[in-house]
């Protein structure tokens, strides 16, 4: 075999494509894949979340924690109960002792404010009651659940409301998008 026969072989597989690589694999299609994957699951979580997403999630967080305290006072025979006060922020669990006196709740959980910050407390209303719209509230859950029937609304910066529903003695709470006084 003489060069020029070699030569010649070698550009007419190329020409064919017998020795050129076009395109990506499939397996570095798949890494690609699982780098992007795994960078946005580290870069979504520390995105700022808007107003709105954050009064959704506060609304459901504020109506499981209701849920939870009476569950969990029919389950351990202890009070709790929720201090609101209304046109600002905050929002505290306490746990009833023995005694009566209130205390930090032993229960990680409930340590932490049900509400997310920038969100607002714009009201609550009891029957007994009325509208409460500022000062402090005191909603007491025991054993036999939430005593009244209480309506909270939430206000997101952005001008926007959530209310939360709950039901006495029957542990039903429910979420509404809007600003809602009576049950649908």
């Amino acid at each position: 075999m003489t060069g020029d026969s070699v030569s010649g072989a070698y550009v007419a597989s190329l020409v064919r494509g017998k020795g050129s690589r076009a395109g990506f694999t499939l397996i570095e299609i798949a890494v690609v894949l699982v780098i992007i994957g795994m960078v946005t699951l580290l870069v979504l979580p520390r995105l700022p979340s808007s107003d709105g997403e954050n009064l959704k999630i506060s609304a459901r967080t504020l109506a499981s924690t209701l849920r939870y305290l009476q569950e969990r006072a029919i389950t351990s025979g202890t009070g709790y109960y929720l201090a609101l006060a209304p046109g600002t922020e905050s929002v505290k669990i306490f746990e009833i002792g023995a005694d009566g006196s209130d205390k930090e709740p032993s229960d990680p959980l409930l340590q932490k404010s049900p509400v997310k910050d920038g969100i607002i407390v714009a009201d609550v209303r009891i029957p007994r009651l009325g509208k409460v719209s500022d000062g402090q509230l005191r909603l007491d859950v025991g054993m036999g659940g939430i005593r009244d029937f209480v309506t909270i609304h939430l206000l997101s910066a952005d001008g926007k409301f959530w209310t939360v529903m709950a039901f006495p003695s029957g542990g039903k709470v429910k979420v509404f998008e809007g600003y809602l006084e009576d049950p649908p």
